[in-house]
């Protein structure tokens, strides 16, 4: 059907006795009416054709309105989904802060915070010797923050997004010692720290079972107290950690919370036979020098 371009209601009647209506009204005429009821029936035909028009212009009309609410509407929705989007992506990038609660206090004791050469090696699940976790790292880590603003930096991945961080947290501490290099001080001390963080960022219970089963038995082993116990039970737990992960890493993984005595007494000789070969050559040395003199 054809577009109907203008309202039918606001047409005015037209004048039938203008020479172009001539052939209709002659036609009309010729079959008996006389010139008035022609005129009048030609009225009468143009009204009824008017009225017909107007409903189908009012049918139009309603048309047109309804595609114009639909067209409206699907663009109020589309600019909705594209808001909603933006405000998505909006929150994407806006940093990110958990809840708290609001009866929670501070604990009475704070552990000391580690480097982030540390904590990233923890939450990759990776060793990091326990120097780190010492009150001696910890505070070499504080130091290090303190002094970032002469540091360099560099491009680091963060929560999906790059960002400049302090080159120093991507780097070992040339301080850091293995883990049988430290005291038995040391040792206790990072150990607990040690494993208070690994909680912190989500080891399996499996994992850190093992670990703190692990770390009392040489804790707690009978042979601290005696010659050489303690620097052969520290050396024990930095090489069986270490052994761990490698073989973490290789799918290869063994139960660190099992004491393994044959590896133990392996190394205690190890270190008497150190111990004993330094005493040589302590002995070697005074001689060769009150000789001379």
């Amino acid at each position: 059907m054809n577009r109907i371009l203008a309202d039918p209601a606001l047409e005015a009647q037209p004048n039938f006795e203008f020479p172009a209506y001539a052939a209709w009204l002659n036609a009309i005429i010729a079959g008996g009416p006389t010139r008035e009821a022609a005129l009048e029936q030609m009225a009468e035909s143009w009204r009824l054709e008017r009225q017909e028009r107007i409903v189908l212009w009012q049918q139009q009309s309603e048309e047109d309105l309804r595609v114009q609410r639909e067209q409206e509407d699907q663009e109020r929705t589309a600019k909705e989904a594209e808001a909603a989007e933006e405000q998505r992506e909006a929150e994407k990038k806006k940093p990110k802060i958990n809840d708290f609660d609001t009866e929670a206090v501070v604990a009475d004791v704070l552990i000391p915070r580690p480097s982030q050469y540390a904590l990233q090696k923890i939450k990759s699940m990776e060793y990091v010797e326990l120097w780190y976790f010492s009150p001696e790292g910890c505070r070499e880590a504080l130091d290090s923050c303190r002094s970032t603003a002469e540091d360099s930096f560099g491009l680091a991945k963060v929560d999906g997004y790059v960002a400049f961080k302090p080159m120093a947290s991507f780097k070992a501490s040339q301080k850091a010692l293995q883990d049988h290099d430290l005291s038995w001080r040391q040792f206790d001390m990072a150990k607990t720290s040690f494993l208070i963080h690994i909680d912190k960022c989500g080891w399996p219970d499996k994992h850190q079972q093992a670990l703190a089963l692990f770390f009392t038995l040489i804790t707690n082993h009978e042979h601290r107290m005696r010659t050489r116990g303690e620097k052969t039970l520290l050396r024990y737990a930095g090489f069986v950690r270490r052994e761990w992960h490698d073989r973490l890493a290789q799918n290869q993984g063994f139960n660190i919370g099992i004491f393994n005595s044959a590896l133990y007494n392996t190394l205690l000789d190890d270190v008497w036979e150190a111990e004993r070969d330094e005493s040589i050559k302590l002995v070697y040395t005074s001689a060769k020098s009150s000789f001379r003199d």
